[in-house]
């Protein structure tokens, strides 16, 4: 049976206020680049997109502007606009060259689509999200999610999307599971979809955020269900210690 609205709801409060509680120290372990950043910007590059000598980006869930900072020093030539909007203030640095807006999207579109235009942020040349889309718990909130990115992108731009496959790892795995069935005790929650799991942090009592692990198929369901407006320029697997651990979709808005 699907998730209803309720459980979605309480989900996404208790990841808010995980990031919310514990902004700092997980900050503190998201410094570094991912590796899968580099072979986005490579595949953009064959595209024509690091030859602009102005580039605007939106960022969907910036967490701690990482990889601002990472497009920054790797296009230091570029003339770089940046919009980011988040729901957790306290983990996002003070940047002068980001223009970052307070927003929690899924509590703007708890069933239907939401539309980001009231915040003034001007159509993007690039639109990203990285390390969010795992934490969207309804169906339709996730391909919403990516329908807003698309529509946020100029005619012609792109818009990359990382989804977490944390499944793959036989050791994540089994420690998903664990602090899962924990999790549900605590809290007093009902057995969640398949691949959904409530996640800890460092042993920590009642540090649980929501994460679902994305299958191929499920990936290709949501890449259809925007085929409309965008096509698939590139998807490739990268990340972690197995090199395996997310799935990049880059696509790029048609034009008409």
């Amino acid at each position: 049976m699907a998730m209803d609205v309720k459980t979605a709801k309480i989900l996404c409060e208790i990841t808010s206020d995980f990031y919310r509680s514990h902004h700092d120290s997980f900050s503190r372990t998201r410094t570094s680049p991912w590796n899968g950043w580099r072979q986005c910007l490579d595949v953009l590059a064959e595209a024509g997109f690091a030859n602009e000598q102005k580039l605007s980006v939106f960022d969907l869930a910036c967490g701690n502007l990482r990889f601002a900072s990472f497009l920054k020093d790797a296009l230091p030539d570029v003339n770089l606009t940046y919009h980011a909007i988040d729901n957790c203030d306290q983990m996002v640095p003070e940047f002068p060259w980001v223009q970052y807006q307070s927003l929690d999207i899924l509590d703007e579109m708890p069933q239907d689509a939401c539309s980001i235009h009231e915040l003034g942020i001007p159509l993007c040349d690039l639109s990203v999200s990285f390390g969010f889309m795992h934490h969207v718990p309804l169906w339709s909130q996730r391909k919403e999610v990516l329908r807003a990115l698309v529509n946020q992108t100029r005619s012609g731009g792109f818009v990359i999307i990382s989804f977490w496959q944390f499944l793959n790892n036989a050791d994540m795995a089994e420690k998903a599971q664990a602090t899962h069935e924990r999790a549900l005790q605590e809290l007093g929650l009902s057995e969640l979809e398949t691949n959904d799991f409530l996640l800890g942090w460092r042993n920590e009592p009642n540090a649980y955020r929501y994460c679902h692990s994305f299958t191929d198929p499920e990936i290709d369901q949501l890449i259809e269900m925007i085929s409309d407006k965008a096509t698939v320029l590139s998807r490739f697997v990268s990340d972690g210690r197995t090199d395996n651990l997310n799935t990049y979709v880059i696509l790029q808005v048609k034009q008409f």
